[in-house]
């Protein structure tokens, strides 16, 4: 019996240690899965969404600047549809006065003329009712001697000589009343033309007013989808992405005003380089001219006195105060092309409404505004003077008032309201004007 156990036991130990050695000799399976690595396919394609991503905000962002871009085109051209109606107008109104002084002025000439027409009437038919005028000789028929000879030979003198001023009368002024209604006829078909042309400009700046509205609101539309669709492209919100778009330009703005004053600053020192270069050269003709006097033996002609220093004071202006006052009293009053006030305003009108609280009248149009002010450079501009955008100062868009510091009250655009702003942009004419 115990020779048959000891194989059976000989049989558990060597299976015992086959297992163990089994065991050991297999891995062990943990108790949680291994890590799961993407692909370099998978790692590509996640690159690939990345730049695709980054690709898309730069490109809506371009087009956000772009848009932005467009609003000031579109704005630009409102503005100077609106203030060449505002020209045409003016026009209108001097042909207007110009057709209706004429037209008195050929009425006064007319009736001048049948004056001279009636007294030559009256005057032939004096000369009929006494039995008409036998000439020279009848002096010399019906005298009784050489003194009535000669007295009624000066009255004849004189009658002849009455009756030639008043036909010479006459003729002149129906030559005059002719001039005169012809001028008349001329200056009424002046006017006819300037309404057709103040009717085209006013119809011209609707329709820009209108188009550009049209445009504004598409455009802020399409850019309101735009940050709506940086938001998501970046994972933020809209009201972040709109805040950042708004620094965004006003960055870009900062950026363009530095630059257009630095532009003006440069054009200044070059205008200064050139007016010295002009001085010394005017001197140095002077003196040439002096020695060649001297030389010849010629009077030496007295030095000319030296002109104005530019950049001088200027007599302070009564009345600036009011004039900025009123500007500042229409902020967030709104643009209206063509309007002067009360509650609406273009850009010419605030600027003549403001300096007629001062006394003094401006036409409602930015290149007359331009003519009817003395210039002066930009870096001396005071308060209450006038700021010019445009190509040059006749042909000047847009206009504003400078209250210091850079800054200016402007009724700006169609869609905006009256407000301050800077006064540096690219179109900054090179001086401004003071009324």
């Amino acid at each position: 019996m115990a020779s048959i156990c000891r194989p059976i036991r000989a049989q558990l130990v060597v299976a015992t240690g086959a297992a163990l050695a089994l065991v050991l000799s297999t891995p062990m399976v943990s108790a949680q899965a291994d890590p799961v690595y993407p692909s370099q396919g998978q790692v590509n394609g996640a690159k690939a969404a990345v730049g695709d991503k980054a690709a898309q905000v730069a490109a809506v962002e371009a087009q956000l600047m772009a848009s932005n871009a467009r609003l000031d085109e579109v704005q630009t051209a409102a503005e100077m549809a609106n203030e060449k109606y505002n020209g045409a107008r003016i026009l209108l109104q001097e042909r207007t006065d110009a057709a209706k002084g004429a037209g008195e002025r050929a009425a006064a000439a007319q009736k001048a003329a049948g004056i001279a027409s009636d007294k030559l009437g009256q005057f032939a038919a004096t000369t009929y009712m006494q039995g008409g005028n036998l000439g020279q000789l009848e002096a010399f028929l019906s005298s009784s001697g050489p003194e009535e000879v000669l007295d009624r030979a000066a009255g004849i003198q004189l009658i002849t000589d009455i009756r030639g001023r008043i036909v010479q009368d006459a003729d002149a002024s129906s030559v005059v009343a002719g001039v005169l209604r012809r001028a008349a006829a001329q200056a009424q078909a002046q006017q006819l033309a300037a309404a057709q042309e103040a009717e085209s400009a006013r119809a011209q700046a609707a329709a820009q007013a209108d188009s550009a509205a049209a445009e504004t609101a598409s455009i802020q539309a399409k850019q309101s989808a735009m940050i709506a669709q940086l938001a998501t492209l970046r994972s933020t919100s809209v009201t972040l992405e709109k805040q950042r778009q708004d620094g965004l330009k006003a960055e870009a703005q900062a950026r363009a005003a530095a630059a257009a004053q630095a532009a003006a600053q440069a054009r200044a020192a070059a205008q200064v380089r050139a007016d010295a270069a002009a001085q010394r050269q005017a001197s140095a003709a002077a003196e040439a001219r002096r020695l060649r006097q001297i030389a010849n033996n010629q009077p030496v002609a007295p030095a000319p006195q030296p002109g104005p220093v530019s950049g001088a004071p200027v007599p302070s202006r009564g009345g600036v105060s009011a004039v900025i006052a009123f500007a500042r009293a229409q902020i967030g009053d709104p643009y209206a092309w063509g309007a002067a006030g009360p509650g609406t305003w273009d850009c010419s009108g605030l600027t003549m409404m403001a300096w007629a609280q001062a006394g003094v009248y401006l036409s409602h149009y930015t290149g007359a505004q331009w003519a009817e002010t003395r210039r002066v450079p930009l870096s001396d501009l005071q308060p209450g003077d006038l700021v010019f955008y445009g190509s040059s100062g006749p042909d000047s868009h847009h206009v504003g008032l400078f209250i210091g510091n850079g800054m200016m009250i402007e009724a700006p655009h169609t869609g905006a309201s009256v407000t301050t702003s800077s006064i540096w942009r690219s179109d900054i004419v090179s001086e401004g004007g003071r009324p």
